[in-house]
This record gives structure tokens, C-alpha cells and sequence, in this order.
């Protein structure tokens, strides 16, 4: 049924004459019943798109319990994500999506700045540093999971704005993401990335790699350097 929307979606999107309009299309589905909201977002892929949307999410509430991210042959993007509130219930099709709506709109269209605005959430939210760790934290990269991506995987301690930092250094190490994979179980994040080089081909040189594992392991501990380095040690071990 997912893809029937998506592609009914695509379709009036694409039939639209009027060039004034945003090339921006936003649709929100709730099952009844289901306590998990559909928000399916369809634009012009560019670098940062993916982490954009998920910092408005992350900004407006909204808890992504999983995302899928597409990149199609028309240069569109279409990242469909299954959201809840803080309560943990859908957002249905009511005020609370509209403004979540609206959020993203602002994000793509640069009204507001996500990756500023988390970070000020952050520092409103900061508590004890060793809260980050009560999750072991863990990253993988895999060239032989797929046969034209490099697989990443990312294991850490869910909190306000992840999604968005990691997808924001994906898009900063010069990598495109062409499908992810994002779920949580209760303060766990468990995250898996699909991405190319500029190239369009797999990353498969060592130094990269390193750089790519580095980066990530800064961005889901908070540390630099060698502290991120012994914790990853740490983690291997366990």
C-alpha cells in the first residue's frame, strides 16, 4: 500500500504546471489505529536533504523509529520516514502534522538552520557525558554486504538530533547516501547506511574507511581524537 502512495504521490507531483510552486512535496499517512505516522518527503536530492529533514523531525518532537531514504533516476529524492510523538502515539493528519510539515519546509527551504538549532537543544539538554556510553558505542563498515555500496553501521545510545549529525558527516566525508535504514529499540539506535562515493562507487580504500570510522565514532561520542579511538578499542573488546 506504501508504494502505491508513494507512487500516486510522485505522479501528481510531477503533473504540476504551475513553476511557482516549491518543488517540494510533503505527505503524512496514519493508519487507523496504528500508533505510527508515514511522512514521505519528495524533492530535489542534494547533499545534506536526508540529514535536513531529520533534523526538522528532530527538532519538532518527532521520535524516527525507521527511515528509508531513495535516490531516483530523475535526480528527486524520495525519503519516506515512520515517525511518533514523546508519548510514543502518530501524529495523525491534524495540526501536529501540519507543523511538522511546515518545519521541514522551512529546513529544506532554508529558513532555519537544523543543524544550529540541535546544537542549542543539546546544550539546553546536556546532562552527564557518561550517559552517551550506557550504550556501547560501535561502528562498522562493510564492503561485502552489497554489490555496488559501501555498508555502514552504526550502533549507539539514542538522543535528540542523531540521525541528523550522523547523515550531516556522512554528507561532510564527501558520501552519498543512497538508502537508509534507521531503527531504534527503546535507547538504542541501530543504523545502517547504503552510500557511494562522489564517484557513485563503493569506498574501498583503507584510508578512507579509517576516516569515515573515525568521523562517525567523534560524532556519536562527543570526543575527538584518541578518546574516540580508545573507546572504540574498548568497544571491540567487549
Amino acid at each position: 500500500e506504501h508504494l502505491i502512495r508513494h507512487a500516486r504521490l510522485i505522479r501528481n507531483a510531477n503533473h504540476k504546471t504551475n513553476k511557482q510552486d516549491i518543488n517540494l512535496h510533503i505527505e503524512n499517512f496514519t493508519q487507523s489505529g496504528d500508533d505510527i505516522s508515514e511522512v514521505v518527503v519528495y524533492a530535489p536530492d542534494h547533499p545534506g536533504l536526508f540529514s535536513r529533514i531529520a533534523g526538522a523531525m528532530s527538532l519538532s518532537g518527532a521520535n524516527i523509529v525507521d527511515a528509508r531514504a531513495v535516490t531516483l533516476t530523475n535526480g528527486m529524492a524520495l525519503d519516506t520516514f515512520w515517525v511518533q510523538d514523546i508519548a510514543g502515539g502518530a501524529y495523525g493528519d491534524g495540526d501536529r502534522a501540519k507543523r511538522l510539515a511546515i518545519k521541514i519546509e522551512a529546513a529544506l527551504t532554508g529558513k532555519i538552520n537544523p543543524k544550529k538549532e540541535i546544537e542549542k537543544e543539546k546544550k539546553r539538554l546536556s546532562g552527564s557525558r557518561t550517559e552517551v556510553f550506557t550504550v556501547p558505542p560501535r561502528v562498522l563498515v562493510d564492503n561485502k554486504a552489497s554489490n555496488t555500496a559501501t555498508v555502514i553501521e552504526i550502533s549507539t545510545r539514542n538522543r535528540i538530533g542523531l540521525l541528523h549529525d550522523i547523515t550531516w558527516g556522512l554528507t561532510g566525508l564527501g558520501l552519498q547516501i543512497t538508502s537508509a535504514h534507521i531503527t531504534t529499540y527503546g535507547e538504542r539506535a541501530v543504523d545502517v547506511f547504503y552510500v557511494k562515493d562522489v564517484f557513485g562507487l563503493k569506498v574501498e580504500q583503507e584510508s578512507k574507511i579509517k576516516s569515515i570510522e573515525n568521523k562517525l565514532m567523534e560524532i556519536i561520542t562527543g570526543q575527538t581524537g584518541e578518546d574516540a579511538g580508545m573507546i572504540d578499542k574498548r568497544t571491540a573488546l567487549n
